[in-house]
Formats: C-alpha cells, structure tokens, sequence
C-alpha cells in the first residue's frame, strides 16, 4: 500500500513540475503609447525560443510562459519593449513610436483594424494632428494636396460650401461620383442636403480640431467590404478618443483677417473712364457720328462712376476657439471636446458660424467587455449669396453693372430707382438686396454611435454597432419688396424644413485561428450583417405681399398671400452580409477576400440585390532573409488586388430613391375632380453601376523608413453606367433609365514622405505626391454622343462620346484675329488647314478636356532651434476651363447694357496689329458672333497654389512656464492662398472652377492671415 502511495505521489509530483514546465497562459494587449489605439500584427515572441505570436485586431494575444521568461514586443514604425514575467500577468504594453520611422502602422476600414504590414489594400492615412486649426471651414478644404489621387476642388469661396471630391477620376456618367464617407463607423448622408440655398456641406459641421485619423480607401481590396456603395472610394473619418493616463486640457484660439485673390488683369471690371472710350471706339467703329456718340453718352455716361467689385467686396474677419480634455484610466477613457468657428466673408451677405461638441467615451466593463459612446453635435448658421446668372448675385453685379450705375444717391442712400441708365432696370442694386434679403440656413446634426464589444473567448470576439445620424435644415429666404426678385410681388418669402432621420446597426464575429505548428501563422475570419435606414422628411411654404414700411418683418406669416404649401418624404434602405477572410504566415505572406451581398430599396425589383468580392495578397519581401544582404532599402512591400465594387448615389433624378419605380402625382384634376397620371416610368431592371478595380502597387523604405516611396497602377473598370435611353413616345414618356454603356479609368499613383534631414537642432520633413489619371467612355447607350446638358458635368459644351475623356470640349476652333481688318477667325475643322470668319461655317470639334491630367501636392516642414515653418502646395495640370459669362463681358456685342473685361482694352485698332481680341464694334464684330463659344474662352487650367503657410514657436521648455504646469504653448502665424502661378496669361478668373470646367461668378477664393495660440495643461 506504501508503495502504492508513494508512486502515485511521485507521479502527480511530476505532472505538476511538468504542468508549470509547460507554463501559464497569459493573455494582454498591445497599445500605442501615443493614441492609446490597439496595435495589430504586433510581433509577441519569447526571447531565445521560436515561440512567438502576432497580436489580433484589437491588439491583444495570448501566450503560454513561465515565470523568468523575456518577451519582446516589437512593430514597424515602434521602439521595442521588452518584459520579464513575474509568474502573474503582464501589464498593458504601450509602445512609443520611433521618431525616425514614419511608416503608417495601422489602417481603419470601419470594419476591421488591421496592421498596415499585412493589408493588401490601397489606402492613405492623414493624421488630425497634421490639419488642425487651419482655418478651412470643411476638413476637405484641408485635405487638398495631400492624398495622392485624391482630387478635391472648391469653386466657391463661401465659408461652408460643397466640396467636390473624385478618387481616381470620374466615376459615374449619369450617378453621383463623390466618395463615401463614414464617421465613427457610421455611414453618413453626405455633400449638400439643403433644397433653397446656393450651397452647403455637412462636413462643415465636422470640427478639424476633433479627428483623429482620416482614411482615404482607394482599391478594391479596401473599398469592396462597402458593396454597392464602395465605387467612388471611401473616406473614413474617425474622431479623437480618450486616453489613459493623466487628464489634459488644451485651449485652442486663432484669429484673423481674410482678402480676396486678386483679380486677373484680364478679367478686371473696367473703369468709369475705361467703359466710357469702349463706347467711343464701339460706335466709331461702327459707323457712328460724333453727334450720336456725344447723344449716347449724355444719356447716363459722362458722370459719376464706382467700382462695383470693390463695392461688394470687403476684408473679411476669420476666428476660431476651441478646448478640449483628454483623459481617463486603463477602464474608462473620456474625450470632450467644444468650439466656436465664425467666418465673415470678402463678399456681402455672405458668413458662417458654427458650434461644435464632442463627447467620447470608452469603458472596459470586465476584461471580456467594452463599451464605447460618442455623441457628436453641430449646428451649422450660413448666408449665402446667389450665384451664377442671378440677378441677386452680387458678383455677377460687380461684372455686369455698368460703372455709372450708381449705388448711392446724392444724399448718400441706396439707390432703388428702377428706371434710367444710372439705375438698376435688370440686375439689382447689391448692396440694397444685401442688405434686406435673407438667405439664411441653419443645419443641427447629431450623430451618435453606440460600439459593445465582447470577446467571447480569445479568438472570438463579437462587437455590435449602432448609430443613429440626424440632420435638421431650416432655410428660411426673403426677397424684400422695394428691390430685387422680390418687386413684383411686393416681396417673397421661403421656409423649407428638411429632416434626415438616418439609422444602421451592424452585427459582426471576429475569429482568430493560429495555425497550431506553424510558428507565426493565423487565419481572421469576419462575418457581419448590416442594416441601414434613412428616412427624409420635406415641408415647403412660400408666401408673397410684406409690409412695405416694415423691412424687420421677414417672417413667413407676414406675408399676405400664401402661394405654396406642401410636404413629402423620401426614404432608402440597404441590407447587407458582408465576410472576411485573411491569412498571414510570419508577416512575410499575407492574402486577403472579402465577400459582400447587398439589397436595396433603390433599385428594381427584378435587381435588387448584388454581390460583390475582392482578392489581395501581400509580400513583404524585407522580411526575406536575402533582402537582409542588401543596404539600399530597409523594408519593401509588394501587394495586389482585385475585385468588384457598385455605385448606388444616384443623382440623375431629383428624387433619387424611386428612380427605379413607376410613380404617379395628383393635381391634374379634371371638372371638379382629382385627377391623377405617372410623371415617371421607373424601371423593375435598374440596377446599381458596377466596377471592377484593379490595383499593383509597392512600398519602399530607405534610411531605417525615415523616407518611403509609394508607387500604385490602377485600372477600373465601370460598367452598367445609368443612363436615359430614347423609347415610343406612345409610352407617354420620352426616355427611360437603364444600365447600359461602360467607362475605363487607369493612372498611375506616386508618393514621397519622410525626414531628409534629423538633427538636435533641425528637422526638415517632407511629403510629395503626384497623380496621373486617362478617362475614356468605351460605350454609350445606342454608341450615340450627347451634349452634357445634365448629369454631372452639366454643360452644353462638353460631349460625351465613346472613345474620348468623359469631360471633352465640344467647340469651334478659334484662330485669332485678321491682322488686315480686327475680324474674328475660326478653323473650318479639327484639321486647321483653313479659316472663316463666319462662325456657323466652323464645325464644332472635340478638343483638350475639363479635368485634370495630373494633379498634386507637396509639403516641406522645418524645425529650426524650436522654430516651425511648414508650408503646404496643391497643383493641378492639363485642364482648359471655360469662362461661361464671356459672349456679355467680351467684345461689343452689349456694349452699354453691361460691366466689360479688360481684356477688351487689348482689341484690335490699326492694320497690321497681331492681338487676341478682335475690332471692337457696337452691337459686335463678325455679325455680333465674336464673342460666342469657342476656344477663344477656354484656357489653361494649370496653376501651383501655396495653399498654407506656418510659422510658430513652442515656448514649452521656458522655466516659467513649466512653474505654471503648461506643457504646451504653441504661438504661430498662418497664412493661406499667399501665392498662386497660373499659366494661361489670359486667364480672367481663378482657375479654381471645379469640375464642370466652367467659371460661375461664384464668391471668389480668399487670401486668410491669422495667428493663434495652442495651450496645453
């Protein structure tokens, strides 16, 4: 029995020893010592062993280890940690980064966080930090010049108006093709929500100060897990977190004064003195008498003159406060932040004021579950003048109006007088409508998210998401009834309430399986099903009749007459599955998939649903042990990827939501009764445009990563393309929307960043990037070419036709001026063998395009003794623009109705004279023709901007103002737009137009100079 007893002591002595041989199970998490962000794909191994794993998603892992053990925590782009364990556990670990490596380390799709080491896919990460207090009221304005094929244009210099944005060129023909954006997770309605305003932008409502990363996804491996709505490229914004450790509060103030950009010579509004001998060399050319002459400009032309551009323009005041407090412990994380934005505009009746407030929370409930919680709001205050052919537009005043249109009466009033030449007849008195109109909106948002994240066990882990996007626009207008559109009713007043209810939750499992036996080798799978509402609610009202002598009673119910009262709604759903699958060995091999079914209420019945998929792979070749023989490089990736992605933004249709559906409308009522008929045909088929992305790209480190060099070639191709196609008008319509025709874009994607030069002293760090683009249309409905009139090039002179830039001009070729005689010479054809001066005898050819070959930006920071300069750079080359108000503005075709250029000071006069601008004749040259479209009003669109330029010093290191616990005080000075080279010299306007190529007499672009102050406690 003893001896019984003492064997079986023995074993179980042996098992135990062979137990704690075996080691303990430890399980912790990896996070950046910066942001306090997890670390994915970080390398965990046990130093003199193999052993090792690589953390997952939300950086953790879990390994086994006995009491003694060296861990080593190492990652790209981070100094190396290493832990002895104590036999217990192993505190968080929290890397710093390496100041001399610069390599992106992690990459946010919105669905998953994975390490930029092994992500397959095509992405640029621009941090917050690098944006801040720039005095741009949208993050987009900001965001211009530093993501390499991301191209971002602004033809307005309204404070909050609408940025356009195209990724890798135009995307869509006959639907929408800006990007997608998500904030938080959430999946928001973007661009222009308002129904009676000029302009806006819900990303106004953004404050720069609150982001934490921005994401730009570009190719399929990252933009397919977004299914139908990944086409265009998704932009991912991801607001600023608590972080454990000490609480920090940060003020932030700036403040400043803003210019208009000066007006090209060409494009100046002429002079009293200036329009008054226009007039003189008009009717002398033409055959006019001095007895005509001196009666013509008796009438209104011999006296007082003003400058009207200088009228409705003025310096413009620009401000920003912001605070902010940051902190929290290793279970609760809270950031809070709020802030004051107002921007006065150079051009009158033209500002923007805007609250902001964030709330962030993350909470670890127990070491398996986690809650975070945001809460973002925005209220967003602007006016905003008319733009383009209005006659309330102010800038189209400062052009058209003559000289001697005088705004002020003698007594020093404004002048409301109607009638005579020194009045306002057609296009108003600015300053008067200015003054009493409104044009008001106020757009409030809210956008709440919710995240719990469960981890299940260590390889699984579930998170559930849902947010809830809320937007609310009151535009309220009133035309008052003394001058301006509001006269011939007595005044006019507008109120539109729009409400966007948007709503998505998602449901996703995350697994993690290491490969057992295979050192450093695991397997993520993700599964998820999403869900997404939004649901629109319109209310219109209008009346006209206002009390003449009560300019303050602007309000709708003071109108006596009520004209329109009316109210919709218009809703959109999508439900989707979505799954990934990646495989990494060693952070040397990694494929990725990803796989997506999507279902909306947008389309046809019979094509509702879609399915979209991607393959990647990745090699890091500096990972091979014959990458190590070498020096020129320090690390190297390779990747590639393909697959399929759908654009479903439609805008071809002013209710966009039941394009797909036969709709009918009451009101044709008939003897007394309600009559009803379909004004849409709608389409069962409809589906959503589809494209295929394919991408190859490298990375290359030099200098231990202190300089990389990333090089993309991408082709996509789209397909299915929306278009209206003719049918028998014995339907009772004349067209019908249908998925037919294709368009290809490929380019080619370049960009530096890194730190040349890193000393004690000084630091130049440095970023470049360059983008090369081809569009072409490869099939229209029918092969048939069309005049743009619609869709989002809308322009008549652009012709969309298979084989050619989907953005070409349509136009006569202009050959100058006859040196003999001033007339106006056009090319026969394309040919340029032969000229006319009969403008219908010259055909319209195909020439030059609307975007860009190649667009770019470049950045250069110095860090001198504790001094910073950093300046920012944007071009943009290979465009021609039209000047769309030129056939009013050029030649003598209205000479004396409207304001002139003057560029018409450089007309023709003697025989012999070589010049661009021919004989200027009343009532026009060549039978009135001259100054119709050609390419006479097309010009080079290149031009190299420096958009930002900074100069500060943090006074952190001064004794006293460490005594007084500041950590940061940061005082700079900022400008923006200081100087831009054009390369057209005849260029009348900013180049700056937007993608539809054309000027539009919008609020100019504005010069800002403005200091500020950070303070950190």
């Amino acid at each position: 029995m003893k001896k019984n007893l003492l064997i079986l002591l023995f074993l179980s002595m042996l098992a135990l020893t062979n137990a704690f041989a075996q080691g303990k199970k430890v399980s912790g998490k990896v996070l950046s010592a910066d942001d306090g962000l997890p670390l994915p794909g970080v390398s965990v191994k046990i130093q003199g062993t193999q052993k090792g794993v690589l953390t997952d998603g939300d950086g953790g892992y879990s390994l086994s280890l006995t009491s003694g053990q060296v861990v080593t925590f190492s990652y790209i782009g981070f100094v190396s940690q290493s832990v002895t364990f104590n036999g217990n556990t192993i505190a968080v670990i929290k890397l710093k980064a390496d100041s001399k490596a610069l390599a992106e380390v992690v990459v946010t799709d919105g669905y998953t966080t994975q390490s930029k080491k092994s992500y397959a896919g095509s992405t640029v990460t621009v941090k917050g930090a690098e944006n801040e207090n720039k005095p741009f009221s949208t993050p987009l304005g900001a965001l211009q010049g530093e993501v390499a094929g991301l191209n971002i244009s602004s033809s307005s210099g309204q404070p909050g108006a609408n940025v356009q944005v195209r990724l890798r060129g135009v995307g869509s023909i006959g639907a929408d093709s800006n990007p997608l954006y998500v904030i938080d997770g959430m999946i928001i309605n973007a661009g222009d929500l308002s129904r009676n305003s000029t302009t806006s932008n819900v990303l106004a409502g953004i404050n720069e100060n609150d982001i934490e990363t921005i994401q730009v996804l570009k190719d399929a491996a990252a933009t397919s897990v977004y299914g139908s709505r990944g086409s265009n490229g998704v932009i991912v914004i991801t607001t600023k977190k608590g972080k454990a450790g000490k609480t920090v509060v940060r003020v932030d103030a700036e403040a400043g004064a803003s210019s208009n950009l000066k007006v090209p010579e060409s494009g100046r509004p002429v002079t009293g003195d200036e329009y008054r001998n226009l007039i003189i060399q008009g009717m002398t050319n033409a055959g006019k008498t001095q007895a005509d002459i001196n009666t013509y400009l008796a009438n209104g032309f011999n006296g007082a003159s003003n400058n009207w551009y200088d009228l409705v323009t003025k310096n413009g005041t620009q401000q920003q406060y912001n605070v902010s407090i940051n902190g929290g412990n290793e279970n609760t994380r809270i950031f809070s932040s709020a802030g004051y934005f107002k921007q006065e505009a150079t051009t009158i009746g033209s500002n923007l004021t805007r609250f902001t407030g964030l709330l962030n929370i993350d909470h670890n409930i127990s070491k398996r579950i986690s809650l975070n919680a945001g809460i973002n709001f925005s209220n967003v205050n602007q006016n905003t003048p008319s733009n383009g052919g209005a006659f309330a537009n102010p800038i189209l005043a400062a052009y058209f109006l003559r000289p001697f249109q005088l705004a002020y009466n003698a007594d020093g009033t404004l002048n409301t007088s109607r009638s005579g030449n020194t009045n306002f007849g057609s296009v108003f008195n600015p300053l008067y409508t200015a003054a009493n109109d409104v044009k008001n909106l106020s757009q409030t948002r809210i956008l709440t998210n919710a995240t719990l994240k469960w981890n299940i066990w260590d390889q699984l882990r579930y998170t559930g998401y849902g947010s809830i996007d809320y937007d609310v626009l009151e535009e309220h207008q009133f035309w008052n009834p003394i001058m301006g559109d509001g006269f011939s009713t007595g005044g006019r007043g507008y109120d539109y309430y729009t409400r966007y209810f948007n709503w998505l939750t998602r449901h996703q499992l995350d697994y993690r399986y290491n490969v057992p036996g295979i050192e450093d080798f695991y397997v993520n799978a993700t599964v998820g099903y999403e869900a997404q509402r939004s649901q629109q609610y319109y209310i219109n009202a209008s009346g006209t009749g206002y009390p003449l002598t009560q300019p303050l009673l602007t309000s709708l119910a003071n109108s006596s007459t009520p004209t329109a009262a009316s109210s919709a709604f218009s809703n959109y759903t999508f439900d989707s599955f979505y799954s990934l699958l990646s495989a990494n060995y060693k952070n040397k091999y990694a494929i990725t998939g990803s796989f997506r079914r999507d279902g909306s209420s947008r389309f046809g019945t019979n094509n509702r649903f879609g399915n979209f998929w991607s393959v990647g792979g990745v090699w890091n070749v500096d990972e091979e042990n014959f990458f190590k023989q070498q020096n020129a490089l320090s690390s190297l990736k390779l990747r590639g990827s393909i697959g399929t992605t759908g654009n479903a933004s439609l805008s071809v249709s002013s209710n966009p939501n039941y394009l797909a559906r036969p709709t009918a409308g009451y009101g044709n009522n008939y003897n007394g009764g309600t009559g009803q008929n379909f004004n849409t045909i709608g389409n069962p088929d409809l589906t959503w445009e589809s494209q295929t992305k394919f991408d190859v790209g490298a990375d290359f480190g030099f200098f231990k990563d202190r300089l990389g060099f990333v090089v993309d070639y991408y082709r996509n191709t789209i397909n299915q393309l929306i278009q209206q196609v003719p049918i028998a008008r014995e339907t009772g319509f004349t067209v019908i929307n249908e998925n037919v025709g294709s368009m290809l874009n490929k380019g080619l994607e370049f960009a530096v960043k890194g730190v040349p030069i890193k000393s004690k002293d000084f630091t130049w760090s440095t970023n470049f990037n360059i983008s090369f683009n081809h569009n072409k249309v490869t099939e229209l409905a029918n092969h048939l070419p069309y005049v743009a009139s619609a869709g989002p090039s809308s322009n008549s002179n652009i012709y969309v036709k298979e084989g050619y830039d989907i953005q070409t001009w349509y136009t006569r070729l202009y050959a100058g001026v006859d040196p003999a005689n001033g007339n106006a010479l056009w090319y026969t054809d394309g040919t340029k063998t032969a000229t006319t001066t009969s403008y219908a005898a010259a055909a319209r050819v195909q020439y030059k395009q609307a975007d860009p070959k190649y667009f770019g930006g470049f950045n250069n920071t110095f860090n001198v003794y504790g001094v910073t300069l950093s300046a920012d750079f944007y071009y943009n080359f290979g465009n021609y623009i039209q000047d769309a108000w030129a056939s009013y503005l050029t030649d003598g075709v209205y000479y004396g109705t409207y304001g002139k250029y003057a560029s018409n000071l450089r007309a023709w006069t003697t025989p012999g004279q070589v010049t661009d601008v021919p004989k200027y004749i009343a009532g026009g040259t060549n039978g009135g023709q001259s100054a119709s479209f050609s390419s006479r009003f097309l010009y080079k669109g290149d031009f190299i901007r420096l958009k930002n330029l900074v100069v500060g010093y943090d006074f952190k290191n001064f004794d006293v103002v460490k005594k007084l616990g500041i950590s940061k005080l940061y005082l700079y000075g900022r400008g923006t737009n200081l100087w831009t080279k054009t390369y057209d010299k005849n260029l009348p306007f900013d180049p700056e137009v937007g993608f539809t190529g054309q000027s539009n007499l919008e609020v100019p672009q504005i010069r800002t100079f403005t200091i500020g102050l950070n303070v950190g406690l």
